[in-house]
């Protein structure tokens, strides 16, 4: 067990408690700290024309830095100075247990609960972010977080080593790989030992892309870490394999409602399930999986022979049939913890089928057939198989899964072939055989409707209703089809769902017939008032803008997330709002050119849609493309006067192509029709700050701070405007300010290490800070500029070169 030692760089990370600690004792308006290169004496020194006592921090007989308390009486200053060398040591002392509570004592890692509230406290941040979007406040580029991404790595062999080896070896040999584990990590990162046989890396903005590949390079690192054992000379290591999930990319449905706690620990739950898979598909070369995300070179998460899984591909690729029941059913790994859902199909294939000769060659994958999900648990799912590709070939344990596309394995049954199949708990035709017979029936008739019935009893009163779910969905089915009529097509799409396939039906009816919506509400109210279910309806009727008849089962699946939007009766047919809220996720999850797509066919339905031409123009903007981002905020405001979010979209494009008095006029209409826009307020502050009218962009700032929510945001440009004004000490504080509110702001951290550069503090402090901040913004030239500073002044002249050299490709 290690003694954890106290560093600069925990004064840093502490700077608030020594802050709180030091103000409980001594009076001051404002602090910062200062690294002098050398060590001076233990006595505090007092500066009265400056009203500064600086109190040097000494911690078991080294100088780690001084504490700069600015605003002090003279006669505090003067009774006080004898006692402050106490009371800092004492602060000190109290930070390095503070520090130890907060470390693991074998690893030197942080525990598994600091980890836990990091990653709460960065939920909350992107949530903030989130909820302020649609009014046009999120300004990613000032350094907000949309993303974050947890990696758990597990010790596989390691309850073996301690078996044979024994518990202080297996400790010895933990603690290495735990130093490996953190200088493989980011500056940003945070690693923690989760448990006896377990590390997690929180990777704060970290992205899909990122994550793989920092967890690849953390498991090749570690697997090559051993020690010797004494009594065989050999060198002894473990297995690893490692897991991820990022947020909120990974995050559905109501898990976004639950507690910001809850989704840490739901969040690094994810990243060790991806971790389990990892383990079982390690020995599987990606490249050999016939993965559906192949044409997009996406189609796996580590180099082959790396055991790494991202938590999104677990449904795609990692799935595996677990065992075999009677009536072409089976047990598969995949359940609701792993966003698995009914109706989703999957190919069924194999690499372990015998070979003549015994051929130790890469066999190529053999495909089995294909399944669809019936019944989905926590974590399995019973499945039904759909097709079966070979008699000779039977579906066995151990056969790997791949999820196919929504539309891929609908075929039409000819007359020669299998009688199609009702399920018979509802009546109602089986996935497959609707699948079928509605790709038959669909290309008879020129205007259909297929309808998607989502039901839900959650939160609603037992007495009077069926006690079983299943007892329930059959009188579902049997109201759906009393109501429906015959001619409607009805077949199971899953667990706790129902499809329906009108042929003629239009949204609003036509004549004497009634259109989908007043069905659908009739059905909805007889649902609620019969059984006392809650039901969802999505609706795609076609004919509908440029869409194929193939493609309307697709928007089915879109339209129930409207659905679930509306106030009762839940009955959303495909239409430009639902459109606009398909065209959102897409962009959410990084998918822009797909987002792009639907908010044109949104605007196509209805030119009206304001929401659509903002958004389309932040995706353009976005893009760099700023002109035709320009043209689609001037609609949005054609249609919309005095809309703040386009507004300010369109402002920012103005400020960015250096029309500062068009941006200027657009960021005051905003405020005049919001005049608690805080972002406005910062950039009329940053245009004046432009034109070296500081006074004027101090009270921008000064106003936006006394907003809410505004004081940590304009932190950081009150002190590039101090620096600016030749200001350095008011800097500092503002600068220890912005980072006691936001610890990853790339741009806070880069000042901070100029501000120690030119002081000419500790660059070793101001090299941590430099690189931090091209971590978070490898984009940021200003960062990897401060970085080759701060490495010239240590002596270390190659490494200045390549970080010049950096700077140079911005």
């Amino acid at each position: 067990m290690r003694q954890v030692p106290l560093t600069r760089r925990d004064l840093i990370a502490f700077e608030h408690r020594l802050r709180d600690a030091m103000a409980r004792v001594l009076s001051f308006k404002a602090y910062s700290l200062y690294f002098p290169r050398a060590a001076s004496g233990p006595e505090p020194l007092w500066l009265p024309q400056e009203r500064k006592l600086l109190v040097p921090l000494m911690h078991q007989g080294e100088q780690l830095g001084v504490f700069v308390a600015r605003g002090v009486p003279a006669r505090t200053a003067r009774a006080l100075s004898p006692v402050l060398p106490g009371v800092a040591g004492l602060c000190l002392e109290n930070l390095q247990l503070y520090k130890a509570s907060l470390t693991d004592p074998v690893t030197g890692l942080a525990t598994r609960q600091h980890l836990l509230d990091a990653i709460a406290r960065e939920v909350d941040c992107i949530r903030d972010c989130f909820s302020t979007a649609s009014e046009g406040k999120c300004d990613l580029a000032a350094g907000h977080r949309a993303s974050m991404g947890v990696i758990a790595v597990r010790l596989g062999s390691l309850r073996e080593v301690a078996r044979d080896h024994g518990y202080v070896f297996a400790d010895r040999l933990i603690a290495a790989l735990a130093e490996e584990l953190r200088r493989a990590a980011p500056e940003q990162a945070l690693p923690a030992r989760t448990g006896d046989f377990e590390f997690a890396l929180f990777v704060p903005a970290g992205t899909s892309g990122g994550c793989r590949k920092l967890a690849v390079d953390m498991v090749r690192r570690l697997r090559g870490v051993t020690i010797t054992c004494g009594l065989t000379d050999e060198p002894v290591g473990v297995a690893v394999s490692a897991g991820f999930a990022v947020y909120p990319q990974d995050m559905e449905g109501a898990a976004f409602a639950r507690d910001h706690g809850e989704q840490a620990r739901v969040l690094l739950r994810k990243a060790r399930l991806a971790a389990a898979v990892a383990v079982e598909a390690g020995a599987l070369s990606t490249s050999s999986a016939p993965s559906a995300g192949d044409g997009d070179g996406k189609g796996g998460d580590a180099a082959p022979g790396v055991p790494v899984m991202g938590f999104s591909r677990i449904l795609a690729e990692g799935g595996r049939v677990l065992e075999t029941l009677p009536l072409s059913r089976v047990v598969v790994s995949l359940g609701g913890n792993m966003n698995a859902r009914e109706g989703q199909r999957f190919s069924v294939w194999s690499v372990a089928y015998p070979v003549r000769g015994g051929s130790q060659e890469p066999r190529q994958p053999l495909y089995k057939g294909e399944v669809v999900l019936m019944e989905v648990r926590d974590n399995t799912s019973l499945a039904e198989i759909m097709h079966v590709g070979d008699p000779t070939w039977p579906v066995e344990p151990g056969d790997r899964l791949t999820l196919l596309p929504e539309e891929k394995g609908v075929t039409v049954r000819d007359g020669g072939g299998e009688a199609p199949r009702t399920d018979p708990l509802t009546g109602l035709f089986r996935h497959g055989d609707f699948l079928a017979r509605w790709s038959a029936e669909r290309e008879r008739c020129d205007a259909f409707a297929p309808a998607l019935i989502r039901l839900s009893d959650e939160g609603r009163e037992p007495e009077g209703r069926a006690a079983h779910p299943e007892q329930l969905m059959a009188e579902a089915a049997q109201l759906c089809r009393d109501l429906l009529g015959p001619q409607a097509l009805g077949g199971r799409y899953g667990l706790n769902s129902l499809i329906f396939f009108h042929p003629g039906m239009t949204a609003d009816g036509t004549g004497e017939a009634k259109g989908a919506r007043e069905t659908y509400a009739a059905l909805c109210d007889e649902l609620e008032r019969r059984l006392r279910i809650g039901a969802a309806v999505g609706v795609a009727c076609h004919p509908y803008l440029s869409y194929r008849k193939a493609d309307t089962l697709e928007n089915c699946l879109k339209a129930p997330e409207y659905a679930m939007l509306l106030p009762a009766p839940r009955v959303g047919v495909l239409d430009s709002l639902a459109l606009n809220i398909s065209a959102d996720k897409h962009y959410s999850l990084g998918d822009t050119f797909g987002a792009i797509e639907e908010y044109k066919l949104a605007l196509l339905a209805d030119e009206g849609n304001t929401m659509a031409w903002n958004s389309l123009g932040v995706c353009m903007a976005g893009l760099g493309r700023h002109s035709e981002a320009r043209r689609h905020f001037g609609e949005a405001l054609t249609r919309k006067p005095g809309d703040p979010m386009a507004l300010y979209n369109l402002g920012t494009v103005c400020q960015s192509e250096g029309e500062t008095a068009e941006a200027r006029d657009c960021f005051r209409k905003c405020l005049r029709n919001a005049p608690g826009h805080v972002y406005a307020l910062i950039r009329l502050g940053q245009l004046a700050e432009g034109e070296k009218r500081f006074a004027q962009a101090r009270q921008y700032y000064t106003k936006a701070a006394k907003l809410d929510g505004g004081a940590a945001l304009t932190c950081r440009h009150l002190a590039r405007l101090c620096m600016r004004q030749g200001r350095p000490d008011e800097a500092r504080e503002h600068l220890h300010e912005a980072l006691l509110h936001n610890p990853q702001d790339a741009i806070a951290l880069h000042l901070m290490a100029r501000l120690y550069l030119d002081g000419g503090e500790d660059p070793e402090i101001a090299e941590v800070m430099a690189r931090q901040s091209v971590a978070l913004r490898p984009d940021l030239k200003q960062g990897w500029l401060e970085l080759a500073r701060a490495l010239q002044v240590r002596g270390r002249d190659h490494d200045a070169r390549e970080a010049l050299l950096r700077a140079g490709e911005r």
